[in-house]
């Protein structure tokens, strides 16, 4: 009975959270509400094709497919392992090789719970020393006053890095991110008011390179198809120049 009524609070917590009837998630399953009620209420134990319908149903990663296999009593779908395992040695090149094309614009490799395992030339000229940091410094270094960020800018980038990780916490779960929130409110409560950033908008925030302003967009690459939760976890961000004389003075700092 534990493991029936693991399943049904992890079903109805993802469920909930979001947005989701049980006919709406029975419809997107392919099964009915009087099944997925009964999973709810411990009434039913699905087997592992109905929970991975059920999680690709709700958008889960990996990780809360994993959780939701074990919740059913069911082994986990994929492998934990860690970013400097061999098994993620192909991914490790593959990033190599992002990372040393891009410079020298600046790019990062970004793990679960904001862990920085990698950068480029760029970025280190950029924010130097970033990798390794602990998730908090890395909020202070972004968010305080600096020689890195113009404080006409900072507003918005205490807003654009919470929204960021808000949709992180969404979409990529991690224990530490909600503390990393509360970081942020704190210095979001700095400000009277903080930009509105839509998401369909299109902005260039301003950074300081060796003391001049450059204008940047930027993009994240994720992995499709993943095989192990690390895998899933995992995302480079590359930042690009907004304009000509941005990338002008990137280009200068090429070694």
């Amino acid at each position: 009975m534990t493991a029936l009524s693991n399943i049904g609070i992890h079903l109805r917590q993802h469920r909930q959270r979001r947005g989701m009837s049980q006919l709406a998630l029975a419809s997107a399953a392919e099964s009915t509400s009087r099944y997925i009620s009964f999973i709810e209420t411990g009434r039913a134990r699905p087997g592992k094709e109905v929970v991975l319908r059920l999680a690709g149903s709700l958008n889960l990663t990996p990780r809360e497919s994993n959780e939701l296999l074990i919740a059913a009593g069911l082994p986990v779908l994929f492998p934990e392992v860690s970013f400097e395992q061999v098994e993620m040695e192909p991914v490790r090149k593959v990033i190599k090789q992002v990372l040393e094309k891009h410079d020298p614009f600046p790019a990062w490799v970004i793990g679960p719970g904001l862990r920085f395992l990698d950068s480029n030339q760029g970025a280190e000229r950029v924010f130097p020393g970033m990798v390794g940091m602990e998730p908090t410094q890395l909020i202070d270094l972004w968010c305080s006053p600096s020689d890195y960020v113009p404080e006409s800018q900072r507003a918005y980038i205490v807003q654009q890095t919470l929204q960021g990780l808000k949709h992180e916490a969404f979409h990529h779960p991690h224990p530490e991110i909600p503390a990393l929130v509360k970081q942020l409110e704190v210095y979001a409560a700095e400000f009277k008011e903080l930009p509105l950033i839509a998401e369909s908008a299109v902005m260039f925030p301003a950074i300081l390179v060796e003391g001049q302003e450059v204008r940047t967009l930027s993009t994240v690459m994720r992995f499709d198809k993943v095989v192990n939760v690390a895998m899933s976890e995992i995302r480079v961000e590359l930042v690009f120049p907004a304009d000509e004389e941005s990338e002008a003075i990137f280009r200068s700092f090429k070694i």
